[in-house]
């Protein structure tokens, strides 16, 4: 605590602070598995989509394209039950009971699919040729796992 003076016999208290504010959160989150070469298990591929290439440069502004991505791959029995690979709890208990052959007309296979997308900022005109600013969802595959 520093002490002022204001000019009266007695002292007046003053504090100085100083406050940082983190827009860091800190979270533990799942991670999936980067494709890698000769790697057949389930993991996120990287694919472009560029907008010309489909016809939709006419109407789309900006981006001129994105990262996609898409999933690929097999899904182990034993891998729906790994928390970094498992896209939901059903997809662990039903291999739980293929694995232990507890139910024997059970027998679908699990699949590699997005386990998180996130969206995309975009430009583009409207059917009155006005131009929009909006980001579409789930356009952005950000992990894949088995269900």
């Amino acid at each position: 605590m520093i002490y002022i003076s204001s000019g009266r016999s007695s002292k007046q208290p003053f504090l100085a602070s100083r406050l940082r504010i983190s827009q860091r959160i800190s979270r533990l989150r799942k991670r999936g598995i980067e494709c890698a070469e000769k790697l057949n298990l389930c993991c996120r591929r990287e694919f472009y989509v560029d907008f010309r290439a489909i016809g939709w440069d006419d109407w789309i502004v900006v981006p001129k394209g994105y990262h996609a991505n898409h999933c690929l791959g097999t899904c182990l029995p034993h891998m729906a039950g790994a928390p970094s690979v498992a896209s939901s709890y059903h997809a662990t208990v039903t291999n739980l009971y293929k694995i232990n052959n507890l139910h024997p007309v059970l027998t679908l296979n699990s699949c590699c699919v997005p386990t998180r997308r996130s969206g995309l900022p975009m430009l583009y005109f409207d059917e009155q040729r006005r131009i929009i600013r909006r980001d579409i969802p789930d356009m952005v595959i950000d992990e894949c796992g088995c269900a």
